[in-house]
């Protein structure tokens, strides 16, 4: 199963080192910088779990998905 959206920000707050100059940022889904990224990429998740988005975010390998 596909992971959620908030399953992938919260696989994200795990402590890494991401600086901007100096400054460690402590969380990335909370950062002024990089919130709106993380938040785009959160729906993303959520859309490959949608029913009606399935047959168009989803390709077929070998007869599976």
């Amino acid at each position: 199963m596909l992971r959620s959206g908030e399953a992938y920000l919260e696989g994200i707050r795990d402590g890494r080192a991401v600086y901007i100059g100096k400054e460690r940022v402590a969380d990335v889904t909370d950062h002024p910088a990089f919130a709106n990224a993380a938040r785009m990429y959160a729906a993303m998740y959520d859309l490959k779990r949608a029913d009606d988005m399935r047959d168009v975010l989803w390709v077929e390998d070998g007869g599976a998905r």
